[in-house]
């Protein structure tokens, strides 16, 4: 056991800062996605989209773009049982918030350019989470 502690006196400083450095931001990283999972999306602002661009309750289109590092909206209302569109605004959705996932309605998906419309029917009444795939971007979908 003496040896093994004399091995980590030996590590270089370099060494040493990466590991620390490492250690801090995955602990940034599960911090903050915890308090996303456990907030509920209570702490985000409120920025909510009763969906208005409903095309004769054939369809509902909500126009998702990207606000102080977060979704916006954040919280989007959408009608019970009718096709709903999310067109995501690549120009300024970034990063992980490009993979987005609706667990309540099967939906996984990762932005691009060229496919950037999340096609779902919210067949279930409640209020839904959303995020990107890593937890870092979050929101609710209100079904009514």
């Amino acid at each position: 056991m003496a040896q093994d502690h004399f091995y980590l006196v030996k590590m270089s400083n370099t060494a040493k800062i990466i590991g620390i450095v490492g250690l801090i931001l995955l602990s940034v990283f599960v911090l903050v996605a915890a308090r996303n999972y456990l907030s509920g999306g209570n702490n985000i602002n409120n920025n909510i989209i009763n969906n208005e661009n409903a095309n004769n309750d054939n369809e509902q289109v909500v126009q998702l773009t990207m606000k102080n590092s977060n979704y916006y909206p954040n919280i989007i209302n959408l009608k019970y049982n009718i096709p709903a569109k999310i067109v995501v605004d690549t120009n300024t959705v970034r990063g992980c918030l490009r993979s987005i996932v609706i667990p309540d309605f099967n939906v996984r998906k990762s932005i691009t350019p060229n496919d950037n419309v999340i096609s779902f029917t919210p067949n279930k009444r409640g209020t839904f989470r959303f995020s990107c795939s890593m937890g870092m971007g979050f929101g609710k979908i209100i079904v009514n």
